[in-house]
């Protein structure tokens, strides 16, 4: 097993960062001067009512989307909370900054990851996102990026030659756009290129949000709030990695962090999503030869806090996609 921000203007936070407080009851219709008549009106009206966006005079629907714009849709849509304010695991997003908790929960989740420097990890949150990210953010999003470790790479490899730009897919892409292709996740553009370095706009996010993770009504929803589609009781023990945990990687190929467990596939599916009692967000993306049935392994940042958490029996676990 392998183991491995100038922030965004006040408007971007207005629309898509920080909760705001609103001063209408009813969320009917979208108080965005500039998406009416727009190709992508429809979704955005839909992350509206549903509290994923918040409201100011306009969308800028056809800006270019930040790192820091995205992830925190794919947190509000996903209807998580967002992390604990005073701590970031990113150099350049302070512990204060309203991304701080979004980026954690992301972090956590493994919707992102994060690049490492002179053993410090960036978020980079202002960068504008590429669709071939983009597309790799949203599978993890959605909790798949454990089918997309079983896709085959021959299958990755015909279907993205069956485009004329399918070869200039960064390989760390290939397998995340080649599944989201033959799911019908994403599809080429008008031209039949799949423009995998375009930058992608506010309303394409926006659409991608609404069609592939705003949560289903027929979800349960916990006593904490949580809203999930299965609650198991499980036994918890620990592991670390006490070298360079840039170089960790989890079966998933998930850089190794808080947050990375290992399961049985055949009780919790690689990819999904979890919530831990006393643990926390979480990602199946690890597994391992002691780890079966209803056992859960839990990574944690050192080997004091591992023995610390021991073996416990008796451990909720809600798996939330």
């Amino acid at each position: 097993m392998k183991k491995m921000l100038i922030l965004a203007s006040l408007a971007a936070i207005m629309a898509i960062g920080s909760p705001i407080a609103e001063a209408e009851t009813t969320r009917e219709t979208t108080p965005f001067a500039d998406v009416t008549g727009h190709w992508a009106e429809k979704d955005i009206q839909k992350l509206y009512i549903a509290e994923v966006i918040g409201g100011s005079e306009e969308f800028r629907p056809d800006e270019q989307i930040t790192r820091a714009e995205l992830l925190t849709l794919f947190v509000k849509a996903k209807k998580l909370q967002a992390g604990t304010p005073g701590s970031s695991p990113f150099a350049d997003v302070h512990s204060d900054d309203w991304l701080s908790p979004y980026a954690q929960t992301a972090y956590r989740l493994g919707i992102i990851d994060g690049e490492w420097s002179e053993g410090k990890l960036y978020l980079h949150p202002d960068k504008p996102v590429q669709r071939e990210e983009m597309v790799s953010m949203l599978i993890r999003a959605m909790g798949d990026s454990g089918k997309v470790n079983q896709f085959p790479w021959t299958s990755t490899m015909q279907t993205l030659q069956s485009y004329p730009d399918g070869g200039s897919v960064e390989k760390a892409y290939q397998r995340p756009f080649a599944f989201a292709l033959q799911n019908r996740i994403v599809n080429p553009y008008q031209d039949g290129k799949l423009q995998p370095d375009h930058r992608i706009t506010r309303a394409e996010a926006a659409t991608y949000v609404a069609m592939h993770l705003l949560k289903q009504d027929d979800a349960q929803h916990a006593a904490t709030g949580l809203t999930f589609s299965k609650k198991l009781t499980v036994q918890t023990t620990a592991f670390t990695y006490p070298e360079d945990k840039a170089e960790a990687l989890s079966y998933l190929e998930l850089p190794l962090r808080v947050g990375i467990v290992a399961v049985d596939p055949e009780v919790i599916p690689l990819g999904s999503h979890l919530y831990i009692e006393g643990y926390g967000y979480a990602v199946a993306a690890d597994i391992g030869s002691a780890v079966k049935q209803d056992r859960v392994d839990l990574f944690f940042g050192s080997r004091v806090e591992a023995l610390q958490h021991g073996i416990k029996d008796g451990v909720t676990v809600y798996i939330l996609n």
